[in-house]
């Protein structure tokens, strides 16, 4: 189970270097909004840190990269994100549909094209 949320949470990091304007913010806010939400459903968070200045900077300047379509793609994950329902319990089920509801958002980013990925 935590080897899901390490990778959705991966997912959601990569998301700020590719993206730009206030995606980058967005995707910053629903990270943070995640990792609360993990750690309240028991999972660890352990290794994840909020996203740097730095990083939020190289995101915005990856913003001439990604179409509008792109940015409305990212921005729809990064609101499935912050909306996605956490757990009720710690228990096991709960964590995996948890994990369900973020793996969901990622369909959200289909689409986005090669340059804006990269």
């Amino acid at each position: 189970m935590k080897n899901i949320l390490f990778g959705l949470v991966a997912m959601a990091s990569l998301t700020l270097t590719a993206c730009g304007g206030n995606v980058c913010d967005d995707t910053a806010d629903a990270f943070d909004s995640l990792v609360d939400k993990a750690e309240e459903c028991g999972l660890s968070t352990s290794g994840f840190e909020k996203p740097t200045d730095a990083e939020l900077e190289s995101c915005k300047e990856s913003l001439d990269s990604c179409s509008d379509s792109d940015k409305d793609k990212l921005s729809a994950y990064a609101e499935c994100l912050s909306d996605a329902k956490g757990c009720s319990d710690k228990t096991e089920a709960e964590q995996q549909a948890f994990a369900m509801r973020i793996l969901s958002c990622s369909s959200k980013l289909e689409g986005v094209s090669a340059a804006c990925g990269n």
